[in-house]
């Protein structure tokens, strides 16, 4: 994510590279989410949960729920074990996404691999509207964290659909500042998946002792997973932006070619 011609600041040298660290570990947490759903759809969360139990009982926190643990587990695991097609047309995009997204914003492929880009591009897109289409089935019609979950998934998954939407019009017009904006709203609104399990962790050994349910940190980390996510987003696309509210491009030019 390079600094644009007319940006309001400069970028201080340790900020870019940074910036990608957290990007690529955010996809990698993400795909390998996705990869275990994949392999294992029926029972991700009950193979995973021992090493939670043993965060907690490193950390010396109780857990007052303990008893009824396997059974939420099970619960949260079978929305996707009833329904294994669906849960395929939502991980394979999603991990497409995730992988492809943030080559979108590499200076030197957009310059070297005009084609790649395009094509990459396109496949972004689809992949977004399928994966964004089965999360709002399981988040609406089968929520695990009931109406705190479903509100959150209808909100955020909307606008990550929406902006995939706003990204690709705006290039169709080769209105490249907008397009650029639109795309950082939408990978970060995917890129969420991975923040709300590293906060979800973090809610979990400090509430859990607390009295609350696991239901109760499922929700809170969604919410705080996409706020704080959508957040830095709007606050690097500030920090970047051009003084210009959009760039004309002339057709045949360079970047008229990075249509989507």
């Amino acid at each position: 994510m390079r600094k644009d011609a007319g940006s309001r600041h400069e970028i201080p040298s340790v900020v870019v590279p940074g910036l990608w660290l957290v990007v690529v570990l955010l996809a990698i947490i993400g795909v390998a989410a996705a990869v275990g759903r994949g392999v294992f759809p029926t029972d991700l969360g009950a193979r995973t949960d021992p090493f939670r139990q043993q965060l907690l009982h490193s950390l010396h926190r109780n857990d007052p729920f303990g008893p009824h643990r396997a059974a939420e587990v099970r619960q949260f695991d079978s929305r996707f074990g009833a329904n294994p097609t669906l849960t395929l047309l939502h991980i394979v995009p999603g991990g497409i996404f995730l992988t492809l997204a943030p080559l979108q914003f590499s200076s030197r492929i957009r310059s070297r691999h005009i084609r790649f880009h395009r094509w990459s591009g396109r496949v972004l897109v689809l992949a977004a509207l399928v994966s964004g289409l089965t999360a709002l089935y399981f988040g609406l019609l089968m929520p695990f964290g009931g109406p705190g979950e479903a509100v959150a998934i209808a909100l955020f998954g909307g606008l990550f659909m929406a902006a995939v939407s706003r990204a690709f019009f705006a290039i169709r017009r080769r209105d490249v500042a907008r397009h650029r904006e639109w795309m950082i709203r939408a990978f970060a609104l995917a890129i969420t998946i991975s923040t709300i399990r590293a906060i979800a962790t973090v809610l979990d050994v400090a509430l859990t002792p607390a009295g609350f349910r696991p239901r109760e940190i499922f929700v809170l980390s969604l919410w705080s997973g996409w706020v704080i996510t959508l957040g830095a987003a709007e606050l690097w696309i500030r920090y970047t932006c051009a003084r210009v509210g959009s760039i004309a491009v002339p057709a045949g030019a360079p970047e008229a070619r990075h249509v989507v």
